[in-house]
């Protein structure tokens, strides 16, 4: 199956831009400058700036971002132990 440039230019650009935010969040975690709550925090505004911007997107492509946070929102839950559990 032959690679479509554009496609693949994008979904790296997407993709090393996350992890290196993700990665960025997590530094800064372990170094105190932010806190779990804060984190947390980050990872809900974003979802909120994705839910806000999507408009008609009908592409999927706003669906797996926020599915992807959210999924990421809970791991915190479980590593916290508060899944479950009303804020």
């Amino acid at each position: 199956m032959p690679h479509d440039s554009a496609l693949l230019s994008a979904g790296a650009v997407a993709l090393s831009t996350s992890a290196t935010v993700a990665a960025l969040i997590a530094h800064l975690g372990r170094m105190g400058a932010v806190s779990k709550q804060a984190e947390q925090e980050i990872y809900e505004d974003a979802l909120l700036m994705l839910e806000e911007g999507q408009a008609d997107d009908e592409s999927g492509v706003f669906f797996a971002a926020r599915a992807l946070i959210e999924r990421q929102l809970a791991m915190d839950e479980v590593v916290r132990g508060t899944a479950g559990q009303a804020e």
